[in-house]
């Protein structure tokens, strides 16, 4: 085999590696989404994939899913200045 289709099998290998990577990445996301519209809470879903809940939160930004958890006191007076709460 000569330089040439050496050269030309490791990127064709590299970039198979490539698109096998995005597709994992992609399926990965949508069963952590799907598993938190289920009703996961996103730590289960943390502990069972490895990731950590930063991870899991960031997926479930991108698939439009809303708040993972109610907001706490702090962020609740953050969002109501002056000590008004939602009515």
């Amino acid at each position: 085999m000569t330089e040439e289709e050496v050269v030309t099998r490791l990127k064709q290998a590299a970039a198979a590696k490539k698109q096998a990577e995005e597709d994992a990445a992609t399926a990965f996301a949508d069963a952590v989404a799907e598993a938190l519209r289920g009703g996961m809470k996103p730590k289960t879903v943390a502990d069972a994939t490895g990731y950590s809940y930063e991870t899991i939160r960031r997926i479930a930004r991108a698939h439009d899913i809303g708040r993972l958890r109610e907001p706490t006191v702090t962020s609740r007076k953050k969002a109501h200045p002056g000590g008004d709460s939602p009515a």
